[in-house]
Order: structure tokens, then sequence, then C-alpha cells
């Protein structure tokens, strides 16, 4: 079924940038306040529900993502992933929408369209401030305070078992997210993303020409908890969470016929710092599906003694995805902003395992079904 592949590429073009979080309960006063009151038992761990906040940080973060849901503003953002640099001008309108324009190969701006909290670039970072307090040690770092896009801002770090893991930069005006640093275990920044000019003289005109011109979106069907529970019941595992303290933020369906043959339902988690997408299908991963993807880079893997098919498993700063069999569903995951997205693939494929053995998805796999097909014989 080759709707399968059609989802693992669909979500490696950027369809894992949903959210819409709600936000937690801040602690008050300048000192620390031990617990932020927003702990999910279903979706934390044990270790992020322990996690202390520092209160201004948290209030902080909390004005930030307020800031991202009611501020409308125009900017040039620069993101360093890796070695690869992406420079792109952004629009965005709250409640609307965010037009967003890079440069293609030929040198020619096109614009682009997406609906609110829908982009997937750095127009949407802000939203997932909120989960940061529950799962991360948040702190105020007035030493980090410096000038962002020619704004002032002031800098919030996370912390993960005493070890700086990100650092925000909040426009001290309008609580923007400014800049944001993902570090590895040593110190050094994998990630970058932030503001080189900002204005929040914004021409909602063309966002809304823009909005006005796009087609129906195929992701449109955001599922109620009785509409979640009916897909459940049709047989989608479609979890209230995912291993690592990963928080289901969201859950949308595309109809048949918009992305595949079947309907598709898309999981977004998060737990403030990494996003994980969840793409789930009835159906059998067929020969043809395999063939298929070969031919776009995805190679069997063994994690843990698990085996999924992956693609850009080798490197922490490009974005991972993952598909594989798991009883009557197809899934596809897909990793961004991880510092080891192997881990996360590994982890998430023991809490929905594979049904199909490695060999019978290899080589020889085939060899075999096809003997046994022709001679009617088992080997």
């Amino acid at each position: 079924m080759l709707v399968a592949l059609g989802v693992a590429g669909a979500a490696a073009l950027g369809l894992c940038g949903l959210s819409m979080i709600g936000a937690p309960t801040s602690g008050t006063g300048d000192g620390w306040t031990g617990w932020t009151g927003h702990v999910d038992s279903e979706s934390v761990s044990d270790k992020a529900a322990m996690t202390p906040d520092d209160a201004s940080a948290v209030r902080l973060l909390q004005r930030s993502a307020d800031a991202s849901r009611t501020v409308a503003y125009t900017g040039r953002v620069v993101v360093e992933d890796g070695s690869q640099t992406q420079e792109s001008t952004l629009l965005h309108v709250p409640g609307l929408g965010t037009v967003s324009m890079s440069a293609g190969d030929d040198g020619v701006r096109t614009p682009m369209y997406a609906a609110d909290g829908r982009s997937g670039s750095f127009a949407d970072a802000g939203r997932q401030l909120d989960l940061l307090a529950t799962n991360y040690r948040v702190l105020r770092e007035a030493a980090l305070d410096t000038t962002v896009a020619g704004r002032p801002a002031e800098a919030v770090v996370a912390e993960e078992d005493g070890v700086v893991a990100a650092r925000f930069w909040l426009d001290q005006e309008t609580g923007l997210l400014l800049r944001k640093e993902l570090l590895d275990d040593k110190g050094a920044v994998r990630d970058r993303a932030g503001f080189e000019t900002l204005s929040t003289q914004v021409d909602k005109g063309l966002v809304q020409q823009a909005a006005a011109k796009e087609q129906d979106d195929a992701w449109g069907e955001v599922l109620s908890r009785a509409a979640l529970e009916k897909a459940r019941q049709g047989g989608c595992d479609c979890p209230e969470s995912l291993p690592g303290g990963l928080t289901l933020v969201e859950t949308r369906r595309a109809a048949a016929g918009t992305v595949g043959a079947v309907p598709v339902i898309h999981q977004l988690f998060s737990d403030g710092l990494e996003t994980v997408s969840l793409f789930s299908l009835s159906g059998q991963l067929s020969e043809q599906d395999l063939d298929g993807l070969r031919a776009r880079g995805y190679v069997l893997t063994d994690i843990d003694g698990l085996n999924a098919w992956v693609s850009g498993g080798s490197s922490a700063a490009t974005r991972t995805a993952a598909v594989w069999q798991c009883e009557d569903e197809v899934l596809t995951l897909v990793t961004d902003d991880a510092a080891r997205p192997i881990d996360v693939v590994g982890s998430v494929l023991s809490a929905l395992p594979p049904s199909m053995p490695a060999e019978d998805a290899s080589f020889w796999g085939r060899v075999v079904r096809g003997w046994e097909r022709v001679t009617g014989q088992d080997s």
C-alpha cells in the first residue's frame, strides 16, 4: 500500500509543525516554588514531575507562549542545523496564519502559506514553551541577556539532570521568542534559530490574501476526545503519550484521498524541546512499499533488537523518520529537534513494537516467500 510512502514523504516535508498547547499553572514570587502544578501522570515521567522551577523563568516563558498566540510580526529568520543554514522571511498573524518566503535554488522567493500553528517554522516555536516548565528545570539567566534583532532580550535556560539543554532569548517588550539554541551534552550548540530582523508592523492583507488562495487543508480535522477514542476502538493505537515525557499535543486526521487511499491519523507529541509526529494508517507494508522506502534512502535498522525502516538516523542535526508495521497499522515516526533521534525512535519502538521480524523485510525474506508461493512448500 503506497500510502505509507506518501505519509513518510509528507512528514519529512514538515507536516509535524502542529501545536496548540494549554498553559501550565505558574508559581508566584521571586524564589523557588518547587512545583508548577501542571503534571500529567499519564504523559510525564517521574523524573520530570519532580523538576523544580524558577518562578521568574516560568513567568517569562508563559508570557512568551501567550505572545506567540497574540502578537503579529514580520521578520527574517536564520536557522542553523548542523552544517546547514537556512534563511526565510516570515509574516505571522495570530488566528490567521503564517506566510514564509525562502529563496529556492533559482534565488526566487516563493510565498508559502500555513494556517495558524501549522507552519512548522520558527513562527510556531513559541507555542511549545508551555511544556518546558513541566519537563525541564527552567532558570532565569540575566547574565545572558543581550540584544537580538536590535531588541533587548531576556534569557532563560532549560536544564536536564543539571546540564543546560537549551537557551532562549525573549523579547523584553512583547515577550516573543527571538532566539533559541539547543545544546548537546558537551555544551556545544547543535541547533540555533532566531530573528535577524523583527517588526510588529505587519501587512495583514498579504496573509489574508494568501489564506484566501489556499486550498482546503488536508489535515483540517482536529479529533476531539470522543473522536480519538472512536479511532482507538477502530484499531488505531493513538497513544496518550510516548516515552521520555512526550505529551500528546494535538491529533488530526486526513480524509481518504487527501494523502493516500485510506484515512491517516497524525498525532503531535512534545516535551517542550523535542517534537515527535506519529502517523498511523490501517494496512500492511507491501513489497512495493519496501522497494519505495529503499529508493527514498530508508534503511532497515536494528535498534535494540527491534526493526524499522529509518531515514536520517546518522545525524542528530537532521530530522529522522522511521516506518514500521505494528499489527494492522503502518506507523511513521518523525522526530524534530531531538538530541539523540535514534534513541527516541528506539523508545517508541519499544512502546509500539514492530510485528514483522527483520528477516521478513529483508531480501532473503522476499526470496523465501517467493519460493513458497511458487512451490507451495514451507522453507
